[in-house]
């Protein structure tokens, strides 16, 4: 059935209700979000050198046993240590 008074490109005729709804819904989610990134810390509060040290160290070591693998494939290195074979 079709309806006269609807067209296909304005279904729904506009309303100003709608529009105030809509501003006021954005304008607090746009203040919320202000407000949240404003109080949220740039930082993390708990001091993280040692968990980066540790992770620092476990890399190197593995880069170097890596490497040391690498000449030892290539044959640079002693393969008779271990953890080269």
């Amino acid at each position: 059935m079709i309806v006269a008074e609807a067209d296909f490109w304005n279904p729904i005729e506009p309303s100003w209700e709608l529009w105030l709804l809509l501003i006021i819904v954005l304008v607090l989610l746009t203040a919320g979000s202000t407000v949240w990134w404003l109080l949220t810390p740039d930082e993390p509060e708990m001091d993280t050198k040692e968990l980066v040290d540790k992770a620092v160290a476990r890399d190197r070591e593995q880069a170097r046993t890596i490497s040391r693998r690498q000449d030892a494939d290539a044959g640079r290195a002693d393969t008779s240590e271990p953890e080269l074979r």
